[in-house]
């Protein structure tokens, strides 16, 4: 079975796409609404997830900060991030790189399943972890 980590601060958000995801019997799924809370969960089932759905903005945290640490340790796993903000507005302030996979809110479960099933499905991105880790290095040194 295929084991998910659901990052969303947001108790009703992140109780319904775990209800959703869990509604066909495909998906183990692990929540959490903090930073804190994905770590000791990925801490806990490392090996086991394969995919990564995180909000963009985690409460004061980044979603795709919290991604690339998990990344940095387990470079297989996948991620998709959601977020109610534009993929521009995104992007150009830097809270999503513009080849990291969006699902927009608001979005149907149909669509919930067909992008986890592309991500899950599809090529992995061989260079992902160095493209992060470059990415990182640039903001430090700016």
């Amino acid at each position: 079975m295929t084991t998910i980590l659901l990052i969303d601060d947001s108790p009703v958000v992140r109780q319904m796409l775990g209800l959703i995801l869990r509604s066909k019997g495909e998906y183990h799924v692990l929540e959490a609404d903090t930073q804190q809370g994905a770590v000791a969960q990925f801490e806990q089932r490392r090996s086991d997830i394969d995919l990564l759905i995180a909000d963009v903005c985690v409460g004061r945290q980044s979603g795709r900060a919290i991604a690339y640490a998990l990344i940095a340790q387990r470079p297989q796993l996948r991620v998709l991030f959601i977020s109610g903000y534009s993929r521009d507005y995104l992007v150009g302030e830097e809270l999503l790189g513009p080849d990291d996979a969006l699902l927009a809110k608001p979005f149907s479960a149909e669509a919930l399943f067909r992008r986890v099933h592309e991500i899950l499905d599809g090529p992995h991105e061989a260079q992902t972890v160095t493209r992060l880790v470059q990415s990182c290095m640039g903001r430090a040194a700016s």
